[in-house]
This record gives structure tokens, sequence and C-alpha cells, in this order.
């Protein structure tokens, strides 16, 4: 049986979202185009009606109660069914319509590009937006609910929200073939501690960093000559010289356009370094939409698919100081699930 609730209740939830985001009463009340006292009411009549504190107020800070973070996370999903039931029953002939909104970092997205395209052709009454990011951008906007899901890759499984792996890529060590560091096909820490670094530049905060490479790398990375926040213009400071750099073979493969590449050469690092786990990120207790839900269907059978192909050719391997050719990098593209999943 449906409890009876307030009929201003869905209101007060949305002001409290907006309180919650921003921090702040006026600048939530500007997001709502209300007055300030109105969004003060809302907060005050929800926790009466909830019996609990949302907010610990000091002077005119407001900080989230654990009630209140567990609330936050309540009114996203009672927010997201909505929009899903208004997608799902909008329409008399039961086709998919509404928007998608995913996130995803490039190398996983040039991948998917061919499967997206398809799913929009057959459906065009849905309309995708792609929002290309970092890593720990998708993280944080699926947490907030910004995105209906993630493509992205990351060397942990979150704890928070769901990953379902797609594929797996290896790190790899990229120099020019003729760079004077005479690096050994299976490098160790002291060999990499010794050379110039073209380093993906990390805007992350301190506090629970997301667990991608780049992370992980910083370790091995002594000595950055060159920090930038575009792997396609690393792989031309490569290319010219500047340093090496470490990227997983995905990321690699994306990023080599508009250019000659026979310069570049590159070696596995996994012995050193977690492999990259690329695959769909949604936020845990989300209600996703029909629409979302069938374009998550159609990239599990895209990437399955893929897995089942072997690669067109692998990229060129570090030739040794012996003369001889270490065994080419490959990224695994058996799609799996994390255990237990």
């Amino acid at each position: 049986m449906i409890p009876e609730l307030n009929g201003d209740f869905l209101q007060w939830l949305r002001g409290f979202y907006h309180v919650a985001k921003t921090g702040s009463v006026r600048r939530a009340a500007e997001l709502m185009h209300r007055n300030p006292s109105t969004i003060s009411y809302q907060l005050r009549s929800l926790e009466t009606e909830l019996n609990t504190v949302l907010f610990d107020r000091y002077k005119k800070s407001l900080r989230i109660t654990p009630e209140g973070k567990k609330l936050l996370g309540w009114t996203i999903t009672t927010f997201e069914a909505l929009q899903s039931m208004r997608s799902a029953v909008g329409t008399s002939d039961g086709r998919l319509q509404g928007d998608i909104q995913l996130g995803a970092t490039l190398p996983v997205a040039t991948l998917a590009v061919d499967a997206i395209a398809a799913f929009q052709a057959a459906n065009p009454q849905v309309n995708i937006r792609i929002q290309r990011a970092l890593s720990s951008e998708i993280v944080q906007a699926v947490k907030e609910s910004c995105l209906d899901f993630g493509l992205t890759g990351m060397t942990a499984l979150p704890q928070e929200d769901i990953m379902e792996i797609l594929l797996k890529a290896r790190p790899l060590l990229v120099m020019r073939k003729d760079c004077s560091w005479n690096i050994p096909s299976i490098p160790t820490e002291a060999d990499l501690e010794r050379l110039p670094f073209v380093v993906f530049q990390n805007s992350q905060g301190k506090e629970r960093p997301t667990p991608t490479l780049q992370y992980a790398a910083q370790r091995l990375q002594k000595k950055t000559v060159i920090s930038v926040n575009n792997y396609h213009i690393i792989m031309q400071f490569v290319r010219f010289g500047a340093g090496v750099a470490i990227m997983d073979e995905l990321c690699y493969r994306a990023t080599m356009f508009g250019a000659d590449w026979s310069s570049i050469v590159s070696c596995p690092l996994d012995h050193l370094l977690p492999n990259v786990l690329y695959g769909i990120l949604v936020r845990r207790h989300k209600h996703i939409s029909p629409q979302a839900q069938a374009l998550m269907d159609a990239l599990r059978r895209h990437f399955t698919e893929l897995a089942s192909q072997p690669y067109a050719s692998p990229p060129p391997s570090c030739p040794t100081q012996k003369g001889g050719q270490p065994k080419a990098a490959r990224p695994r593209r058996k799609a799996s699930s994390p255990k237990g999943g």
C-alpha cells in the first residue's frame, strides 16, 4: 500500500538537493528561482517531517550531516525514477525516447562510436549527449547523478559505485625508437626513475584520488620535464624526443592520429603497474531510464563482439639492448565482470 505524503514533499526534496549541492540557501534559491526564505522553510519542513537534522548550521555556513548524505542519495534516486517513469510511459507506441547523458574517456569512447551511432539510428527519438572527460571527472559526475552512466578506465573497482568491466588494457612505456637512454625491454623501477617524463597533468585533489594509471605511475616518474592534460599532445612531445610517457594501450592507440608515428615504440609495464579496467560505471542504487538501459545493453553486445575479434596489428615494441624483440604488448579485449558481480 502506498503511504500518504505531504503534497509539498517532492518540492522540499528538490530544495534540499540544491542546498546540499551548493552548500548555500541563497545559491539554491537562485537556481530554483525562489526566495531564500522559501528554501529555508522547505528545509525546516523536511527536517520536521523526517524527525532528523539534515545540516549542521554554524554561523552562515551549512554542513551536511550523515543523515543528510543518506537522504541525498535517496533524493537523487527518487527523481531519477520520476524521469524514467516519464520516459517509459510518455509515448503510446512504446518506442524509446528521451535523453541519455553519458561521460566517456577518449580511448573507450573511440571504440564505442559505431555502437552508439547504430543505436541512435535505430532509436531516433533518443537524444544522446556525450561528455568527453577525465576518469576523475566521470567518477564525480556519476556519483552526483549528472550522468546516466560513464565509460571510463580505472586500475581498481570503485567501492561506492558499480563498474562492469568490458575490457582490460596493459600499461605501456612509450618512447622514441632512437632514444639515447638505453632502456631495456623489461624496465625496472630504477630504469624508470632516471628517465625524463612527459606526464599527464593530474588535477584531482589529494583526498580520495581516483585509482587511475596516472595516479599509480606517480611513484615511478621521479623526473618530470613537461606536464600536460592531453595524451595526444603528450605523444607529440615524445615524438620530438622531449621525454618518455606512461599510458595504457587503448589510450596509446586512440591518440595516434594526425602524424607519422613510425618513430615511436613501446614496452609493456604490467610487471610494475596494474592493468586498466575499462567498463560501464553506474551510481549504486541508481534508477536507470529505459533508454539508458537499452544503450548499455547495446554497448555490452558491442564489446563482447570486439572481444572475439583479433587485433589488427600490435603496436611497435621496444627493441632490447641485445638486439632481440620482446613480445608486443597486447590489450585484453576479453569482456569480464568482477568476482561476485
